[in-house]
C-alpha cells in the first residue's frame, strides 16, 4: 500500500514538473517603476491568469535602455510604451508593434499651481514651462498654446526631467509641466497641494493618442502568434478585473511595488480603473482613426518626413 501511494505521489510530481516545462516563458518590461498603468499585468500574474494560458511571465523594470529598445532587440517579448515615443522607433524600423491600448484615452495634460492661474493653454504665455526637451512634446504644447490664443514664443522653457512635479512646482522651479492625470495630478491631491490641470486632448482632438500601450517584438508575433494571443488574453483579463475592482487591484499593485506610496496607488487606481476600458467595446482595442490622426498631424506639421499612417499597431492578437 505504501509503495502504491509513493508511486502515485511520484507520478503527480512528475506530471507537475512536465507541466511547468510546457509553460512558455515570457518577459514583460515596464516603462518605469510599477504604477497604476501596470496594475492589470500584476493582477494577471497574481491571480494565475498567465498560468491558466500556459504562460510563465516575468515582469521586470527597464535598465538603462528604454522598454522599446529591450523589446526591439528581443530581450523581452512584450513591454509598456507610448504612441508618441514610437515615432522615432518606427522611422528607424525598430521591430516593435503596439498590440493593445492600456488606457483608452490620453490622460496627459498640463499641471500647475492654482496660484499661477493657468486654466487653459493660452494662460501659459509669460510663464515658465518645464520641457522634456522632446521635439514632439514641445510641438504639441506649442500647437495648443497658439491655437488657444496664447504665444509660445513668450514662454520660458526650463529644461529638466523632474520625477516629483508637485514638489518642483512648490519650489517655483517652473510654473507648468506635462504630466499624466492618473499619477502626478492625483499625487498633488494626495499631498493636499492646490493645483490646476487640463488635458491636451481637450484642446486638439489629434492629441487623444494612445498612452500607454503594450508593445511586442515583431519576430515574437510572427513566430509565436498563438502564445502572443494567450498572453494578451491573460493581460486583458487582468485589466478587466482592475477596471471592475479598483480597491482589490490597488492592493495587488502595492504588494508588487513595496517602495511605492500606498496612498497614491489607492487614489490613482480609483481614477485609472475608469480609463482602462472607458467607452471602448472591450479592453485593449486601438481605434485606427485616432491612432492615425496623431501621426497625420505630425506629418502635416512637417515634424516627420514620411507618413506613418496605419503603421505600428494591430488589434489582431486581441481576437
Amino acid at each position: 500500500m505504501k509503495k502504491k501511494i509513493f508511486f502515485i505521489l511520484s507520478m503527480l510530481v512528475f506530471v507537475g514538473l512536465n507541466a511547468n516545462d510546457d509553460m512558455k516563458k515570457l518577459t514583460i518590461v515596464l516603462d518605469w517603476v510599477p504604477n497604476t498603468n501596470h496594475t492589470g499585468l500584476f493582477v494577471a500574474k497574481d491571480k494565475g491568469y498567465f498560468k491558466d494560458e500556459g504562460v510563465d511571465v516575468d515582469i521586470v523594470q527597464p535598465s538603462e535602455d528604454s522598454s522599446s529598445t529591450i523589446v526591439g532587440y528581443g530581450r523581452a517579448e512584450l513591454g509598456v510604451y507610448f504612441q508618441p515615443n514610437m515615432v522615432k522607433r518606427l522611422l528607424k524600423k525598430t521591430p516593435i508593434t503596439a498590440v493593445a491600448a492600456i488606457l483608452q484615452h490620453n490622460t496627459g495634460g498640463i499641471l500647475s499651481l492654482q496660484e499661477s492661474n493657468i486654466l487653459s493653454p493660452k494662460d501659459m504665455t509669460g510663464k515658465k514651462y518645464s520641457t522634456w526637451q522632446d521635439p514632439i512634446d514641445d510641438a504639441t504644447i506649442k500647437y495648443i498654446v497658439n491655437k488657444d490664443g496664447g504665444n509660445w514664443d513668450k514662454i520660458s522653457l526650463i529644461p529638466g526631467e523632474s520625477t516629483d512635479a508637485t514638489t518642483a512646482l512648490r519650489l517655483k522651479m517652473f510654473d507648468a509641466i506635462l504630466v499624466y492625470k492618473g499619477w502626478d495630478y492625483i499625487y498633488s491631491k494626495v499631498k493636499n497641494v492646490k493645483t490646476n490641470f487640463f488635458l491636451l486632448k481637450d484642446y486638439a482632438k489629434e492629441f487623444d493618442y494612445y498612452a500607454p500601450v503594450i508593445i511586442a517584438n515583431n519576430d515574437f508575433l510572427k513566430n509565436s502568434p498563438e502564445i502572443a494571443k494567450k498572453a494578451l488574453k491573460a493581460i486583458k483579463k487582468g485589466y478587466e478585473f482592475a477596471a471592475k475592482n479598483p480597491e482589490q487591484a490597488a492592493e495587488v499593485l502595492i504588494q508588487n511595488a513595496p517602495e511605492g506610496d500606498a496612498n497614491l496607488i489607492r487614489e490613482s487606481q480609483k481614477f485609472v480603473s475608469t480609463q482602462y476600458i472607458a467607452d471602448a467595446k472591450s479592453w485593449g482595442i486601438i481605434d485606427p482613426k485616432r491612432w492615425n490622426a496623431f501621426y497625420e498631424w505630425l506629418y502635416n506639421q512637417k515634424l516627420i518626413k514620411e507618413p506613418l499612417t496605419n503603421q505600428g499597431f494591430t488589434n489582431e492578437f486581441l481576437k
